[in-house]
């Protein structure tokens, strides 16, 4: 019987209806009497630790709207315990998603916490994916009471796109409890599934009513001081940027001289193996609709994606420090039910041995059987036309429940070498089966390097796993996996296949501990030799604590060293560790302690790296950061004698006073080993202003 009014449960739509009012509430977090003609969103269910079942603190949420805004308020009962509220630390918390086109693929997030602290973003790939660059123009109050929390928010219908004729759009309401560290949902999502659009409810009877949408203006100052070496130069200067909506379906952002000094470097990293490291994104021009310049994505490791766009590459990192400036920007989106599209261009200046170069994007894709997908990209760019690189690629997603899978190909052409390349993967999950897969096969002669990342030249891959699941309903595992599979590889130089026997166990516990172990052997040919490879990896984590957040792991694998260039053992171990001994601070540590062994067995060499990093919190839009990141070298691989190589550091004032309007103070200083004393290598120094003007 508990089964079946689950699935009821489960499979009922639940639906709230937007009641219209004329007096507008007062957005301070407290819930007034207008309110009382609202419909409400009421009957939470618990999504950890403990799926299915009805919450013991429950939510209640109420919607309203007025011509121009969308108004959400949120009362949170905690029987029995007062709310929490952290600045660093975990605290009680609301997230609002909405599906303004009923795609039943992506929606807007919107999340207030007891602090004040906000975050918005987008939900992608029906839930896998998670973007959080997006930033809207939107308003909220909290207030805290004995035994309940209020939340209060105004969404301006001109900050979002949404569909002119749909009057439903797709609806959840998630709440983070602090108590036993629950998660509960107004839809009813089972853990093994994860949280889905598609399953979203009905948000009906909306009827925007404003009249055209936000012009943002962002005019912004900076003066930065440069040291490269010996040379130095100060530079006052301003850039510009903007974002206008001509339609609630269709945004168009701009950049002309942007600088990006407040942003902070990248950290170091120490590369062993043949294929470059892929850089995060940490430009705010490329980061926001990033996500609308790529293909499909499995949102899984062991899935190798076609990006024949990557946005690293424009104003790419020069060898000696800096990057290459970029003149202007421009990128239309536009985003329909069934249909969208993104256009974006670039122009970067010429420096040193870099010439001008542009480049341009194009992506289209159509939802297909509700919430998968098929698409095309291209990417291009050129210095002249005897110089360019371009590249087409076709993509496609079906997802059904839990379950997807996702198609790529790829065609490009630099200079007249064409080539091709084709990836595939895929996953199926059940209430007690699991199977994952991938598949990817690169030419010799794909190349997009030029603006793309796709490093795998001549490689063929094949991975497969499969193996039980299990989600316990009492006792401390939360769920659990086991996938023994198989690893098929075949590189460039070799004629040979290499084949290994891997599998993959990972337990979640219902305390929010957890870890998981990946092995792997078998006998590999790759730079032009062969030998029994053999690799183990396992990561431990904590959980989410109120002052205290682990991360740690280790790999340790008997393989080619591209770096020594030799065949011997290897053995990485890294960290991630935050502690909050105050609501407004936090101590942050990270690194990696390498061991190369040569391939007589003895100790060749070992790298420890370690950033602590401080972050304080002066209020909910002001933040304070500070970090050291220490690079080591040893004398043939005696600790004893390890000494500093390099030292980075790197300080952040970021202060949010309005909505996307922030002032930065920054300094990045990078210092290398010269055998008696750290020598400046660059130094960054930076004040800017960026203020949002819109209407």
């Amino acid at each position: 019987m508990s089964l079946l009014l689950l699935c009821l449960i489960i499979t009922s739509e639940k639906v709230v209806e937007l009641h219209y009012t004329e007096v507008a509430p007062h957005i301070d977090g407290s819930i007034e009497e207008v309110w009382q003609q609202a419909d409400s969103a009421y009957d939470f269910m618990q999504y950890q630790p403990n799926d299915g079942v009805p919450t013991n603190e429950p939510t209640v949420a109420y919607f309203l709207a007025d011509d121009e805004n969308l108004y959400i308020a949120i009362r949170c009962y905690t029987p029995g315990r007062e709310p929490v509220a952290s600045f660093k630390g975990l605290e009680d918390h609301i997230w609002i998603y909405l599906d303004t086109f009923k795609s039943k693929n992506k929606a807007y997030m919107f999340a207030v916490c007891l602090s004040g602290h906000y975050d918005d973003g987008m939900m992608l790939e029906d839930g896998r994916v998670q973007d959080m660059s997006w930033d809207y123009v939107w308003f909220f109050g909290v207030k805290k009471y004995d035994e309940r929390y209020e939340i209060e928010m105004r969404i301006p219908f001109k900050s979002i796109r949404y569909k002119k004729g749909l009057d439903e759009w797709g609806l959840n309401i998630r709440r983070w409890h602090i108590k036993d560290y629950a998660v509960s949902n107004w839809i009813t999502f089972l853990q093994q599934e994860g949280m889905q659009i598609s399953k979203f409810g009905t948000l009906k009877n909306v009827y925007p009513k404003s009249k055209g949408y936000y012009i943002e203006l962002f005019p912004e100052g900076f003066f930065r001081y440069d040291q490269i070496g010996d040379s130095t130069d100060y530079t006052p200067s301003l850039s510009f940027n903007f974002k206008w909506d001509p339609r609630s379906q269709m945004t168009l952002n701009g950049t002309i001289n942007p600088d990006f000094a407040h942003i902070e470097s990248d950290p170091y990293t120490f590369n062993l193996s043949r294929y470059p490291i892929r850089l995060e994104e940490r430009r705010p021009f490329f980061i926001e609709g990033n996500e609308v310049f790529r293909m499909s994505h499995l949102g899984l490791p062991f899935f190798s994606s076609l990006d024949v766009f990557y946005t690293r590459r424009v104003g790419k990192p020069l060898p000696e420090g800096g990057s290459v400036p970029i003149l202007g920007g421009l990128k239309l989106i536009n985003k329909e039910r069934d249909w969208n599209f993104g256009v974006l261009g670039a122009y970067t200046d010429s420096v040193d041995e870099e010439p001008n170069r542009g480049f341009a994007v194009a992506r289209v894709n159509r939802s297909v059987f509700e919430n998968s997908e098929i698409g095309m990209l291209f990417s291009s760019t050129a210095t002249s036309r005897d110089d360019y690189n371009y590249a087409i690629g076709l993509d496609g997603a079906y997802r059904s429940g839990p379950s997807q899978f996702i198609l790529q190909s790829a065609i490009s052409d630099k200079n007249e070498k064409r080539g091709w390349a084709v990836s595939s993967g895929g996953v199926y999950r059940s209430s007690n089966f699991i199977a994952v897969g991938s598949v990817i096969s690169v030419d010799d002669s794909f190349d997009v390097w030029d603006m793309g990342y796709v490093p795998w030249q001549g490689m063929t891959d094949l991975y497969v796993a499969a193996g039980p699941a299990r989600y316990p309903e009492t006792g401390p595992i939360l769920r659990w996996y086991l996938e023994p599979g198989i690893v098929l590889t075949k590189y460039p130089e070799s004629d040979n296949w290499s084949k290994f026997g891997s599998v993959f166990f990972e337990s979640q516990f219902r305390n929010l501990w957890g870890f998981n172990i990946y092995a792997e052997a078998g006998q590999q040919y790759e730079a032009d030799t062969n030998y029994f490879y053999r690799s183990i990896e396992t990561a431990v984590w904590s959980g989410l604590r109120p002052s205290m957040n682990l991360h740690f792991g280790f790999n340790y694998a008997h393989c080619y060293n591209y770096w020594r260039r030799w065949i011997a053992s290897q053995l990485w171990i890294w960290h991630w560790m935050s502690f909050v001994p105050t609501s407004r601070l936090s101590l942050i540590t990270y690194g990696d302690f390498v061991i190369e062994w040569n391939p007589e067995g003895h100790i060749g060499a070992i790298t420890p790296i370690w950033t602590p990093r401080i972050e304080y919190k002066i209020s909910h839009n002001i933040d304070l950061s500070l970090y050291s990141e220490f690079v080591f070298v040893t004398e043939e691989g005696k600790l004893r004698t390890a000494e500093i190589a390099s030292n980075r550091i790197g300080f952040l004032f970021a202060w949010n006073f309005m909505p996307k309007s922030w002032f930065y103070v920054a300094l990045n200083d990078y210092r290398v080993n010269s055998g008696d004393r750290l020598e400046l290598q660059e130094r960054i120094a930076a004040i800017k202003v960026k203020y949002l003007i819109y209407f």
